[in-house]
């Protein structure tokens, strides 16, 4: 009795002790990480509705899908303070299953608007011209539409059905914790594991791997043009000029004059972006799977946290490697920070 009367007694002390931890993190780190994710995208959204060049450009669509995913992020982060802070979900069952339905769409349409980003940048140095003829903003509206309609149905569905199998609307204690429960299901654990990570990473990968391997052949293309015209005077004028026609591809420009550090820089960037979401989307499965098979499915609960914060950190990166590599979002933003 003596042992168990210690143990009890030291359990408020481990969990004032875990609360002050958490309120820290949360002041210091969660919730400045919220704010910056919703003033990034806003900035993103304002900026595509103010200028008509960014708008002309059906690519930028894109990005302004994007953005509106990451902001539906923001929300999400900040919805989920009060329960960081206070450890309880006073809500009701339902709202919570319509948090979680968010959350996973949420990330997910970020995911998949990841990879249409990089399926378009490949079409367009693919074959820009014929790309361009075929592409509008009403087949971008369609796409988009099309991913937000199966991401929401697909999660809803999922989260409503196992909230009726579990009986998740009865359990007062779940629900106090906010915790539907079914991405811990080793089933949905591994279906997630293959449509949020492993494919859209493949995908990336192997899409902005052949676009830089693209723009290098076309660059190493038109250097030896160029050396060859050098060495012949009877070249006409216009068709130099020819020579020295640039590629655009989402930004990012490919001169036909520029030396190789032009596809170098691309192939940086190109790489960031698969670097980024695998450090970002990785500890997440990592320590999923970690829970499932060496504890039994028991998640230590602030090594979740971090770890979602880690993800959802993605979305304050993803401004940074799409938008602001814009000239013309760049404008905007610093005339939003009255910069000069």
């Amino acid at each position: 009795m003596m042992d168990h009367y210690n143990l009890t007694t030291d359990i408020p002390e481990v969990q004032q002790d875990i609360s002050y931890v958490r309120y820290v993190l949360v002041s210091v780190f969660f919730l400045p990480c919220a704010i910056v994710i919703f003033v990034e995208n806003t900035f993103v959204l304002l900026a595509y509705k103010r200028d008509k060049r960014i708008r002309r450009n059906t690519t930028n669509a894109y990005i302004l899908n994007l953005a509106v995913s990451d902001l539906l992020v923001s929300v999400v982060m900040a919805i989920y303070v009060p329960v960081y802070l206070t450890g309880t979900w006073k809500f009701g069952g339902a709202s919570c299953v319509v948090l979680w339905v968010l959350d996973y769409t949420a990330t997910d349409m970020s995911v998949m608007t990841i990879i249409v980003i990089s399926v378009d940048r490949y079409l367009m140095v693919h074959n820009s011209l014929r790309h361009r003829s075929r592409q509008s903003h009403k087949k971008v509206a369609i796409i988009c539409s099309i991913l937000w309609i199966t991401c929401l149905a697909a999660h809803s569905t999922l989260a409503f059905t196992y909230s009726s199998m579990t009986g998740f609307m009865h359990d007062e204690n779940r629900i106090a914790g906010c915790e539907l429960g079914y991405g811990h299901s080793p089933v949905v654990l591994v279906l997630m594991f293959l449509v949020e990570f492993l494919v859209p990473a493949i995908c990336v990968f192997a899409l902005n791997l052949t676009v830089y391997f693209r723009l290098k052949r076309r660059s190493n293309m038109l250097q030896t043009r160029q050396s060859r015209s050098h060495l012949s005077t009877a070249v006409p004028l216009n068709d130099r000029a020819s020579q020295t026609t640039s590629w655009e591809n989402d930004g990012m420009r490919i001169h036909g004059s520029a030396s190789g550090s032009q596809h170098q820089k691309a192939a940086r960037f190109l790489a960031l972006l698969l670097i980024v979401f695998i450090f970002c989307w990785l500890p997440f499965y990592i320590n999923e799977c970690y829970a499932f098979l060496y504890c039994s499915g028991v998640h230590n609960e602030a090594l979740t946290d971090l770890v979602s914060y880690i993800m959802w950190i993605n979305s304050a990166i993803n401004p940074f490697l799409y938008a602001f590599t814009n000239v013309f979002f760049k404008e905007n933003f610093k005339q939003f920070l009255k910069c000069k």
